[in-house]
Parts: C-alpha cells; structure tokens; sequence
C-alpha cells in the first residue's frame, strides 16, 4: 500500500503559531535588552557630565578671590552666597578666552517646567577698580547641568563651634567661608553627590 508523507494544513498551522510566539518573544526579550543598554549609557553619559561639572565648579570656587572687596557705601561688591545661587571673583575662568583677568562668576539654581531644577553659569571679565557690576541678563547664562535637588551651603566658624548654613550674609558674616559644599541629587533613588570646595581666606587685610 502507498503511504503519503508530509504535515497535514492542522500540524502546519500549530507549527507557524509556535514559530510567531517565538518571534514575538524574541524580539520583545531583544527590545528590553536594548532599552536597558540605552538606559545605561545614557546613565553613564550624564553621570560623567555631573562630575565633570561640579569638578570645575569646585576648582572655580576653590580658586575664589578672597578678598572684601565693597562699595562707596561699605556693602560687598561681588560676593553673594545664598542656598540657590552664588557670585563672586574668581582666579580661575572656565570660559575660553577669559584668560588674562580676574573673572566676575555667578551660579544660580532655577526650577524649570519639567520639576527638574536647572544649574546656569555667568562668567565676565572684570577690572577690580570697576563700577558694580550688572546683573546680566538670562540670555548670558549657560545651562551646566539638571538634577532633582542642586543646593550650595557655607562652612561657618563661630565661637569655636564650625557648623553649615545655608547662605551668607557679608554684613552678619565676617569674611568668607571656610568652605562652600556644593549638594546634588540626580533623582529620588540616587544618593545625593556632596562636592566641598575650601576657600583660601585673606590674612592681609
């Protein structure tokens, strides 16, 4: 008797099925996969970013003019430090072409509409015996970084006891700061960054 080999329509239909379901969860396993690489370079791209930011910022604050420099009326010139932002000289410029002088620099925190909170960097040159120098205008601040939370606080020596703060006031003040801590927290999950930048102080005037 003849006996016809081959699959039946049945056993070929049951077969591409299982050929599709493995597709499917193939490519779907091959996506993730892909996703998640992403994510990590991505993490790993803005990670580098944050540090190499806020090491240039703790050399540029390190590097602060720490000198009482004040107006006709007595107040401070430059140097304002409060938790969302902070302006003072700096010997140390970090805009190209800001080599040959003392740089007037100023950091300020802003919320933006995403609920991050924005980073923006102002540096100018400056001649010291110059009138008080202006606000400048939002177009000439540079956006450095975001983050959930970026703060600044202000290592203060007092009647022995050292303690943070979270501004300073040059007419309550005396001097400078010992230190300026730069906090950052990237997101809810992540560990807060701390960066400490000590401040060189006077003893000449």
């Amino acid at each position: 008797m003849r006996h016809d080999s081959g699959f039946t329509l049945l056993e070929l239909l049951i077969s591409l099925t299982i050929i599709a379901v493995i597709v499917v969860i193939t490519s779907g396993a091959f996506r993730i996969g892909i996703r998640a690489w992403e994510k990590g370079e991505h993490n790993i791209e803005t990670n580098q970013r944050i540090r190499i930011v806020l090491n240039l910022i703790n050399h540029q604050t390190a590097s602060m003019c720490p000198k009482n420099i004040k107006n006709e009326d007595g107040k401070e010139r430059f140097f304002k430090a409060e938790n969302k932002s902070l302006s003072f000289l700096s010997y140390m410029p970090l805009v190209p072409g800001n080599t040959f002088s003392t740089v007037y620099v100023k950091y300020v925190v802003e919320k933006g509409e995403d609920d991050a909170q924005h980073l923006f960097f102002y540096e100018k040159n400056i001649v010291l015996s110059d009138k008080e120098t202006a606000e400048p205008a939002a177009e000439e601040f540079h956006e450095l970084i975001q983050a959930q939370s970026i703060e600044f606080d202000y290592l203060k020596k007092e009647d022995n006891e050292v303690k943070w703060q979270p501004s300073w006031d040059p007419e309550n003040d005396k001097g400078f700061p010992l230190a300026i801590r730069i906090s950052l927290k990237r997101d809810k999950e992540s560990a807060p960054i701390l960066v400490i930048s000590r401040i060189h102080q006077d003893t000449t005037s």
